[in-house]
């Protein structure tokens, strides 16, 4: 599933491909895409428009035009945006399309989403999946007194509060199980015991992860992914265990895992 790094490099190309040109035709094919409305809104809303500004928060992407009414895109579990030819035959899993010209040049910008889990919503005003986002890592930084309260409010193990969007913006499974072995810290720790160092330590990995992802997108995973091998750190083995639904890979002999006293 795309992660913040992986919406933000489709925000930098977005920006590249979109900001300031006018839409001389828009198109999307999959009703499931731009529920509750019909496809044909996300026509209307864009064509003949210009694409004022592109932001990110989270996972979501926000256009918002020249009218002031905004699309917002969720990439889902296999969504993309790539650059096309205006002239060039429909992608693969391509779902929806917009045709722009800026500076003079025409250009097309397409949709891919095999899986289908993605979202195009057209908009008047900010919609609540995306008002109710927290803060942004990359966008906001992170406010370590803010997040040692939110894990000290919570019982919950710390993988899932980072997952938590109302907690971190755009922090997904990869992002928090690579953050959580930096930090040497077991993923099922409760967020009530953890230590403000322990606070500090995934704030770092955090920013260390996105940072290495946003320098190459194909750069390998340290545990992610990776259960059954050893740990690049130490001797132990790297075992996975199910957190909040998903799948956590992590080491037993360097992550430690705090116990609630209270």
């Amino acid at each position: 599933m795309p992660e913040l790094p992986d919406v933000e490099i489709a925000r930098r190309h977005l920006q590249r491909w979109l900001v300031g040109g006018k839409v001389s035709g828009a198109h999307c094919t999959d009703k499931r895409l731009t529920r509750p409305k019909p496809p044909r809104a996300f026509a209307r809303a864009l064509n003949g428009r210009t694409v004022d500004s592109l932001t990110r928060k989270g996972k979501w992407l926000r256009f918002v035009l020249d009218d002031g009414s905004r699309v917002f895109s969720h990439l889902g579990m296999t969504g993309d945006w790539v650059h096309a030819a205006m002239d060039a035959p429909a992608q693969r899993s391509e779902r929806a399309r917009i045709d722009v010209v800026k500076r003079g040049r025409a250009t097309s910008v397409r949709y891919v989403d095999a899986r289908r889990f993605g979202r195009l919503v057209v908009s008047r005003d900010d919609i609540e999946d995306w008002t109710v986002l927290g803060p942004d890592p990359l966008a906001d930084g992170i406010d370590v007194r803010r997040l040692a309260g939110k894990l000290a409010d919570s019982r919950r193990a710390v993988k899932a509060i980072l997952m938590d969007q109302e907690v971190l913006a755009g922090v997904g499974n990869i992002l928090a199980t690579e953050a959580l072995w930096m930090a040497r810290i077991d993923p099922r720790s409760p967020g009530v015991a953890l230590l403000p160092a322990d606070t500090r330590a995934i704030a770092k990995g955090l920013r260390r992860s996105i940072e290495r992802e946003l320098r190459d997108t194909r750069t390998a995973f340290f545990v992610y992914g990776r259960a059954g091998e050893p740990c690049p750190r130490c001797d132990g083995r790297l075992a996975s265990v199910v957190v909040g639904d998903r799948t956590s890979v992590y080491c037993g002999s360097c992550q430690v895992r705090r116990k609630r006293t209270r």
